[in-house]
């Protein structure tokens, strides 16, 4: 095994060897092959998922001496292997954060005029270009627009929103993706594997997601792990030397909340505590398993999973609606966790709220302590009720069978039946009953309103119509040039007469009367105001 460090070996050289960027390496790839070069690019994105390196690549693309300018520079010549070794003297790596005065950025653009010494192309990388101060992007902002034919300039940053529009609309601007985890353990098992390191899956896979998307960070934690667990990755391992916590422990812990053993539960908390483990982590991977429980739920499919059996156990136990619950009380709380005495006592709160708290059905330990009369008192109630929503409905549809003319008088009744959303309903209240001939079914709309009328809308109304009615209907809305009386017209003509009342009991009242005398003082007009509540009243 080499002693070099695996992020610095496994570093991608070629676009080929570059994962999860594809979008991008296409795009560059394309430029490269039909000469259409840019004079400045700019690659954003978060840690560690390749800017620097394909800004390296770019470099090598544009100075090979045996391919030319392409996209597969050849990697062997004396330029390839330069810039491969950051000796290249006509490449300049400047990290910004470092570099933020206007002092260093004119002393780096002094030389932009020069012809290149070694190469084709004098190439200019600023890494975490947005860290420059005004004054240095003002002074690179000249030479961006207007660059020597012979200069190349390759911004990176992780924070592009801080970097001013002037810069960015002179150069061609890639966004880097997040790498996703298999991805990553794909990459790490192959150079695991090359590198004769033993390792288990599981050990990996947890690497992958902890590095979010950073494939530099999986490097980093695997090379750490391997010098912990002499040239052997397991789960255990990682998991003492990140805090983590082991995934038969959070199966563990789901188990003693599925069978709500509050004692066991927090007994083990108090163990892992002694562990040192992180506890945000182990909030996160709990809150993690409730949203993969629901998708669980919702398509029935679930993948090689750390947690399946606590995601099955999951769903067997509670509803759809309450892993909603159980997943935006372990959110809520991991907001809070930063601020209770310590993360220990945050975790514990969680569960807790996680299972006191939510409203679950009821146990049925809990159902024999309940007054039984009582009980079958509110479910004949509630059968009672739901006959009559039941008789209501029926008489309604059967009266508007047998004339179907009474459905212009009772289209707001009908409206109320139907389960259609706010915009379906917006165009029903906005139109009139005009005819029926067999199956169809004619409306008026007014002409300023026709743009209520879509083609869903149309159809969300035609199928809760024919549900409703027990027959298939088709809806025709005819323009009409006078004003009808719809329910929405009804309901603002209602507003405008209790204005009116209200505007003449404020006039008519002492109080309002002695404070205009007095204060010589006048109502302001249209600024009378009906709410909800006065409409109760």
């Amino acid at each position: 095994m080499t002693n070099t460090v695996l992020a610095t070996k496994w570093r991608p050289k070629l676009f080929s060897d570059l994962i999860g960027q594809e979008p991008v390496v296409t795009a560059l790839v394309n430029s490269l092959d039909n000469d259409r070069l840019h004079h400045s690019y700019l690659f954003t994105g978060t840690r560690g998922i390749g800017k620097t390196t394909l800004a390296r690549i770019l470099a090598k693309c544009l100075n090979c001496e045996n391919n030319g300018i392409t996209s597969s520079p050849c990697g062997k010549c004396s330029s390839c292997i330069s810039i491969d070794a950051g000796q290249f003297v006509d490449l300049y790596e400047v990290d910004a954060a470092s570099k933020t005065k206007v002092e260093d950025t004119r002393e780096l653009l002094d030389n932009v005029q020069y012809m290149p010494t070694q190469g084709r192309y004098k190439i200019y990388i600023i890494d975490e270009v947005h860290m420059l101060s005004t004054h240095s992007f003002n002074a690179l902002l000249k030479t961006l627009e207007e660059p020597p034919e012979h200069v190349k300039f390759i911004l990176a940053t992780t924070d592009p929103q801080k970097i001013p529009s002037t810069i960015l609309s002179r150069c061609l601007h890639f966004n880097l993706n997040r790498i996703p985890s298999e991805i990553i353990k794909t990459q790490l098992e192959k150079i695991l594997n090359k590198e004769n390191i033993t390792f288990e899956e599981t050990a990996i896979k947890n690497i992958s997601k902890i590095a979010d998307g950073s494939m530099r960070d999986a490097i980093s934690l695997t090379e750490q792990c391997i010098s912990h667990g002499d040239n052997n990755i397991t789960d255990n391992n990682i998991s003492k030397i990140l805090c983590l916590i082991p995934s038969d422990n959070i199966n563990q812990l789901i188990t003693y909340m599925v069978d709500e053993n509050i004692d066991e539960l927090l007994s083990f908390v108090d163990k892992l505590y002694y562990q040192s483990i992180d506890y945000e982590y182990l909030l996160k991977e709990i809150i993690s398993i409730f949203h993969q429980t629901a998708i669980f739920m919702v398509t029935k499919k679930i993948s090689d999973n750390i947690y399946s059996e606590s995601i099955k156990k999951l769903s067997e136990k509670y509803s759809e609606e309450e892993i909603q619950i159980l997943y935006q009380i372990g959110v809520s709380n991991l907001k809070d966790i930063e601020y209770a005495p310590n993360y220990k006592s945050g975790f514990e709160m969680a569960i807790i709220r996680m299972l006191i708290f939510t409203p679950f059905e009821y146990k049925e330990q809990e159902l024999n302590n309940f007054d039984i009369e009582k009980k079958k008192k509110i479910v004949k109630a509630e059968e009672i009720e739901r006959k009559k929503t039941d008789d209501n409905l029926d008489h309604t549809r059967k009266d508007l069978q047998e004339n179907i003319y009474d459905l212009k008088k009772n289209w707001k009744i009908v409206i109320n039946r139907l389960e259609i959303d706010a915009i379906t309903k917006n165009l029903a209240n906005n139109i009139v009953f005009k005819s029926k001939k067999e199956n169809n079914y004619n409306f008026y709309i007014e002409e300023n309103l026709i743009s209520l009328i879509t083609d869903q809308s149309k159809k969300k109304l035609e199928e809760a119509l024919s549900g409703f009615l027990k027959e298939s209907v088709n809806i025709t809305i005819e323009n009409s040039k006078e004003n009808l009386i719809t329910i929405n017209s009804k309901k603002e003509l209602d507003y405008n007469k209790k204005i009116d009342k209200a505007e003449k009991q404020i006039e008519n009242n002492d109080f309002v009367k002695t404070i205009k005398e007095k204060f010589d003082a006048t109502s302001i007009n249209n600024s009378t105001k009906i709410t909800e509540q006065l409409e109760g009243e």
